[in-house]
């Protein structure tokens, strides 16, 4: 029984952190891939694509994706205007985890005015594949746009960000305390930038 106590003692710290781990990068990953689409139908349809970020009532994070103009080959007064208007179809809806919430690093969990750093939450995808460029400003290691977050245990902490406003191609930073200065950075082969999983 002893044995038994002393094994599971030791497994279950590294089970916690290969589940986190793996959480963190299925919610990479779904949010990349929603940014991508969303630039590629700008770039295909020759209109502006929506991708707003908010937190559900049950505190998840939801991403809604809409085409901000109702017909191609026509134009209307809402066209452009970053609200999704009658007509204006969706292209898709993704829920991420429960376990993962809007959280920057200093912050509280579920702040979205300081875990999503797009105006209005909003990234609005141009027709020629860049962005709107937001209030927030360029990525900074300890700020600028992105979309925050961390793991239910606030143990990871990450940003998907969009660097350029011209190419508009997403970018993902982790939280990396040991840096100087500590802050958010793509993955880098610097040992004292490199990415540590807790």
């Amino acid at each position: 029984m002893a044995l038994i106590g002393i094994l599971v003692g030791i497994a279950g710290p590294l089970a916690a952190k290969l589940i986190r781990r793996s959480e963190d990068m299925a919610a990479l990953s779904s949010l990349r891939q929603v940014l991508a689409v969303a630039r590629l139908e700008a770039i295909k349809t020759g209109a502006n694509v929506v991708v707003v970020v908010s937190k559900t009532p049950s505190k998840t994070i939801h991403l809604l994706t809409f085409r901000d103009k109702a017909v191609l080959t026509t134009t209307s007064a809402n066209d452009g205007n970053g609200a999704q208007d009658a007509g204006e179809p969706t292209l898709g809806q993704v829920t991420l985890s429960p376990r993962i919430h809007l959280w920057k690093q200093g912050g509280i969990e579920d702040d979205t005015a300081d875990a999503l750093r797009f105006d209005a939450g909003e990234i609005i995808f141009l027709q020629g594949g860049g962005i709107l460029p937001p209030s927030s400003g360029q990525v900074t290691p300890t700020g600028g746009r992105g979309i925050y977050f961390a793991d239910w245990q606030g143990k990871n902490y990450f940003r998907v960000t969009v660097e350029s406003d011209l190419s508009a191609k997403a970018r993902v930073d982790k939280y990396v305390s040991e840096a100087s200065p500590p802050g958010y950075y793509a993955p880098s082969s610097d040992p004292a930038k490199r990415w540590r999983w807790l």
